[in-house]
């Protein structure tokens, strides 16, 4: 069994006194900012690893195409437990195009003929929830999103439960090769080890110059990017506990929460 996981990396805190940063698809000042493993993705490279520790002669390998700091995520899911992982290299702009990321995954696929790809279900950045779906009708293959669970895996397929609008689960057999993409929360991701970590080396991470991303056209641009304007603010009661108390049946009263007998 062989399978790929696509993975992002996702800055460890946007910093939303700087709306600049924001509008400019998140990545321009990398050096003031720590990244992480897209948190959908690492849920996604977990269940990957499980499947590994339970199936024999199964091998995980990643992907991220993304700038040089990319190779910092694909050091961590090596720690992790990957076996291998495929750094294509290219802008940031187009590491947050689906249709970019799509034809990356899909170019590794192709090299190693994998029998399951998996994603998160979207990235914390962009959400855009669509680069698994994408890849898979470029490869052609069957494609499920919401995946909750793993149920079993046959010879030539797998039975998952995913989850529809409204909480309904449904369980589905799907035909391998395929591609999943699951939801938050289905597991806990491990650490890495960071003695795998400081192994890894470039026959462990393969940084590969795809030209066919470069001239590839964007799908999508963005335009503009506004803060959520505030509706609400907080209120402070200060005094003894009686006087609170008191301050805060008022406030119940003036806003008809609580009515009086």
């Amino acid at each position: 069994m062989k399978i790929l996981a696509s993975v992002k990396q996702v800055y460890e805190e946007i910093p939303l006194t700087e709306p600049e940063i924001l509008k400019k698809n998140f990545i321009k000042n990398e050096s003031d900012l720590g990244y992480k493993i897209n948190r959908f993705d690492d849920h996604a490279l977990e269940e990957a690893l499980i499947l590994k520790e339970s199936l024999k002669n199964t091998t995980v390998h990643t992907v991220s195409a993304g700038i040089d700091c990319a190779s910092q995520i694909l050091k961590k899911t090596i720690g992790k437990g990957a076996d291998k992982a495929f750094h294509i290299l290219t802008d940031s702009e187009k590491a947050n195009d689906p249709g970019c990321v799509s034809e990356a995954v899909k170019h590794v696929f192709e090299q190693n003929n994998y029998d399951l790809i998996f994603f998160g279900m979207m990235s914390e950045d962009m959400m855009n929830s669509v680069t698994g779906a994408m890849t898979a009708a470029k490869l052609n293959i069957p494609f499920l999103s919401g995946v909750t669970e793993i149920k079993e895996i046959k010879e030539k397929s797998i039975i998952v439960k995913s989850e529809l609008e409204g909480g309904v689960k449904r369980t589905c057999e799907i035909k391998l090769p395929c591609a999943l993409s699951f939801q938050a929360g289905i597991n806990k991701p491990g650490y890495p080890n960071v003695l795998k970590m400081l192994k890894a080396d470039e026959n462990t991470i393969v940084r590969i110059n795809y030209e066919k991303i470069e001239s590839l056209t964007m799908n999508s641009e963005v335009k503009d990017l506004k803060l959520p304007l505030k509706t609400r603010k907080g209120e402070f009661i200060e005094g003894s506990s009686e006087e609170k108390v008191k301050a805060f049946i008022e406030i119940l009263k003036k806003r008809k929460i609580l009515q009086e007998k």
